[in-house]
């Protein structure tokens, strides 16, 4: 298989992993790419039940109407397996074994795997529900563009509803990004400036009024909020329920 030519979910053991493989299948399917579901073996973890971890994920997909995925088991953390899998594409749970319940908390591999990848990686909810509307977020810097630019070439998605919200802090104007914006998307999506301190609130302000099914945003956006970033927070932008792919 050629590299970049598949959609790689990484499978663990907590509540996640059901959408981790369900969110992996339709971006596999909307994008036009093979699915490979991948679990990297844990200290103490028997091989005979890493297996089964992984034909177990196969089955529900596959019940639920996807071809039969690659199944891959590695060795070396979770971290190496997302760097070794050679995909256009890698989803992981927004939370792992960990997490529980807790909303206000991301899985302890998310900001090494976000960090470590250049090519976009989907933090999953932890239920998986139809998309419809999809959500890009933006700052007014007008070199951030790299959300955008994922919807606007389509890849898969350019039939559901956009939205573009434009995150402009105190004394930005927002208005050429909300310009490149319209342009970028030639129209398609509802184009909006929410002015606020830090993104997680504009995204809470956006969410008061429309629901978002998936979150778009680029790491030069999401990184350049600081060291908080991938902290998440009851006001963060990773509280939402919604699903959020990092480009």
């Amino acid at each position: 298989m050629a590299p970049h030519s598949r959609v790689t979910a990484l499978i663990d053991r907590s509540a996640y992993a059901v959408s981790v493989g369900e969110h992996g299948a339709w971006l596999a399917e909307r994008l036009g790419l093979d699915l490979q579901l991948r679990h990297a073996r844990e200290p103490g973890e028997r091989v005979e039940m890493a297996k089964a971890l992984l034909n177990q994920a196969a089955d529900r997909v596959v019940d639920q109407g996807a071809g039969m995925p690659q199944l891959s088991l590695v060795e070396g953390g979770v971290l190496a397996a997302a760097l070794s899998a050679e995909a256009g594409l890698v989803v992981i749970g927004k939370r792992g074994e960990g997490s529980g319940e807790d909303r206000t908390a991301l899985g302890g591999n998310v900001e090494a795997v976000v960090r470590g990848l250049d090519t976009p990686v989907c933090l999953a909810s932890q239920v998986f529900l139809p998309i419809h509307r999809v959500l890009a977020i933006t700052d007014a810097d007008p070199q951030r563009h790299a959300a955008l630019d994922l919807l606007a070439q389509g890849h898969g998605l350019a039939d559901l509803e956009l939205d573009a919200v434009v995150v402009a802090r105190p004394g930005e104007d927002p208005e050429s990004k909300l310009l490149a914006a319209r342009a970028a998307l030639d129209g398609r999506a509802a184009t909006i400036a929410i002015h606020a301190e830090d993104i997680g609130q504009a995204v809470w302000r956006y969410l008061e009024d429309r629901p978002a099914d998936l979150m778009v945003i680029s790491r030069a956006v999401l990184l350049a909020e600081g060291a908080g970033s991938l902290r998440a927070a009851a006001g963060s932008l990773w509280a939402a329920r919604a699903s959020v792919i990092v480009c």
